[in-house]
């Protein structure tokens, strides 16, 4: 029976794929990609039409959604406070398959190789076969687990309440090694060039040797990193509690400059088009110069945002704690459009190729088109 329901499940995901607005959408992981950048290759409008915000479908939780969408072969999978972890068709938004767990879920899913890998706050992090949701393998650390894996050569990264930071053998969930990062670790690693970027509650970036874990450097901040990192052209850029969002060159292995916002930044920054763009607990999203740290404008939402940005043609779209979500023009900041959600959005967006997927606290998962 098991076989027979995978082979189903298999040509379910199969139709999806060659469905109409599902063909080619990937945002594997949180922030898109391993370097956490949040933004996905540029496609021309003569391709694609732009997101506008047409509501397509809503699928539903039975608790708020923290955890960030993620989307693999036409299915998006996200985690909820309820301790699910769910995988619905990207068409259509029907159910396929979940997976309880011990507790709630803010961890954001890593797909790869069919296999989606997530935390728990019930101290475990969890490798499920994508196409059903059986337990590949799992792992068990010292407490609850926030951070969102990062999956790159074979490895699995992520860090944990108990204050270590992990690499763990992908195929078989066998630990690698740990580094103990002292304070918590809420915050999510960025992963490029065989080195794992990752802030913990002591205000401390590290800058860590993917293969064993070593320490390279690290970089010492004056409030709590509670978000991921971004690492894009040989700079690592993070926010921190302090209000400053920070830049570091890896060659010189040092912050290089920050930017004071007035305000707690608690989302991870998105790098695209030559900007730097972030939000913080004020409710200002702001977009500084990549190449001199300079603002080039800042919007005021009236909320506050935890909301990490995602980029796409040209736009950026987050959320608010009003449930404000917003689609501004990257180039000057003018908002597009703006939809008012009935509760507020804490998770990233994920961006398809024709659609845009957000979670949000009452419960949702929304399609917009």
């Amino acid at each position: 029976m098991r076989k027979i329901f995978a082979l189903i499940l298999s040509f379910m995901i199969l139709m999806v794929q060659t469905g109409e607005g599902c063909c080619g959408e990937s945002w594997p992981t949180f922030r898109g990609n391993v370097s956490r950048t949040g933004s996905t290759a540029t496609i021309s409008p003569s391709q694609q039409n732009r997101i506008i915000g047409d509501a397509l479908w809503l699928a539903y939780a039975t608790q708020p959604i923290q955890s960030s969408p993620a989307i693999a072969n036409g299915v998006i999978y996200f985690g909820s406070d309820d301790g699910h972890m769910t995988a619905v068709s990207a068409s259509d938004g029907k159910e396929m398959w979940t997976f309880q767990t011990e507790n709630w879920i803010a961890s954001s899913p890593a797909v790869v190789e069919n296999v989606v890998i997530f935390g728990s706050y019930d101290s475990r992090v969890y490798a499920l076969d994508a196409i059903n949701g059986d337990v590949k393998w799992q792992f068990t650390t010292h407490n609850s687990v926030a951070s969102s894996p990062a999956v790159a050569n074979g490895m699995v990264y992520f860090g944990g309440l108990d204050g270590y930071v992990y690499g763990v053998d992908l195929s078989t969930g066998w630990q690698k090694w740990s580094f103990l990062a002292g304070r918590e670790v809420f915050g999510s690693p960025a992963v490029e060039d065989g080195v794992v970027y990752i802030g913990n509650h002591d205000g401390r970036l590290f800058a860590l040797n993917a293969a064993n874990g070593n320490l390279i450097w690290r970089a010492i901040v004056g409030g709590p990193i509670s978000a991921c990192p971004t690492v894009s052209g040989g700079y690592v850029h993070f926010g921190s509690w302090d209000g400053k969002l920070y830049t570091a060159e890896i060659k010189n292995q040092a912050v290089i400059r920050n930017y004071d916002s007035g305000g707690s930044i608690e989302c991870s920054p998105l790098v695209a088009g030559g900007k730097i763009f972030f939000g913080n607990i004020k409710g200002t999203m702001t977009a500084l110069d990549e190449s001199s740290g300079n603002v080039a404008w800042s919007v005021e939402t009236g909320a506050r945002i935890a909301s990490s940005p995602a980029f796409r043609d040209g736009v950026i779209y987050f959320g608010n704690d009003n449930g404000d979500f917003y689609a501004l023009d990257a180039g000057a900041g003018g908002v597009l459009w703006q939809i008012s959600l009935p509760a507020s959005v804490a998770s990233a967006p994920a961006v398809g190729t024709n659609a845009l997927y957000v979670t949000a606290m009452d419960g949702t998962l929304r399609c917009f088109r």
